[in-house]
């Protein structure tokens, strides 16, 4: 058996990682770009937001992702000319502020995602040093964690997307490095979980080592080679444990 990789703090993104927001997600972008409500997109699924652009978008900024997707839809002549003159009015501002403040409101009874809080948990149990590095604002993360205080609090440090010390979002490195720097560890001695490609980039390029959850409409294969090691959820601890050694505080 190979040896296994020494570890002293973990670092795991939120959103689709910890907290099963990305439906959610969805639904605001879809409230925030057409007005759509989930019965409207449950009465026509060609509403839904479309698997190319969503992967795209995964795990960045709103200031990144928002013209992605306007242009997206503006290019996109299989949507009817009444919801492109809604897109056309709107600014990548406004649709992020739009997004975000109805996302925050279906958030309130967000789920965490199967195995989040028993891996928190264990590790907090253990002394390990656990951050939060996602691209969410800090006003949504505040939202998202009320109803999973329980797991939060067991959570040592929390960097946002819009912390003014992040210079740059996923996929570039400063919110891994920020957060090791926070944590007083050496990135290459930390554990990253990622459920998206930016994300993984960013952490492997902050010298993480990485394990990734990609989302089940993702071909895991994509993941090899980029992410150390691809499982299926946050269940699979015994994978875990088998390739990384945690040491405790």
């Amino acid at each position: 058996m190979d040896k296994k990789i020494p570890i002293k703090a973990v670092i795991f993104d939120l959103d689709g990682t910890l907290l099963d927001t990305e439906k959610l997600s969805d639904e605001a972008m879809l409230h925030a770009l057409f007005g759509l409500s989930k019965s409207n997109v449950d009465a026509d699924e060609e509403l839904l937001l479309p698997w190319e652009l969503k992967r795209k978008i995964l795990g960045l900024r709103g200031s990144e992702w928002a013209p992605m997707v306007l242009n997206y839809y503006k290019e996109n002549q299989s949507i009817s000319k009444s919801w492109l003159r809604k897109v056309g009015d709107i600014s990548p501002d406004t649709l992020w502020q739009l997004w975000e403040t109805r996302l925050n409101e279906l958030c309130r009874n967000v789920e965490t995602c199967p195995g989040a809080f028993e891996i928190v948990a264990a590790l907090s149990g253990q002394n390990i040093p656990i951050a939060i590095a996602t691209s969410s604002q800090l006003q949504a993360v505040n939202q998202k964690k009320k109803k999973h205080l329980h797991m939060f609090e067991k959570i040592d440090l929390i960097v946002t997307g819009d912390d003014p010390a992040v210079e740059k979002g996923k996929p570039a490195p400063d919110i891994y490095l920020l957060a090791a720097s926070r944590l007083g560890v050496d990135p290459a001695e930390c554990l990253v979980f990622e459920d998206a490609m930016s994300g993984v980039i960013s952490a492997k390029t902050a010298s993480c080592n990485v394990v990734a959850i990609p989302d089940s409409r993702m071909d895991h294969d994509e993941f090899i080679g980029k992410a150390d090691l691809v499982i299926g959820s946050l269940q699979c601890i015994d994978r875990i444990k088998d390739s990384y050694c945690f040491l405790g505080a």
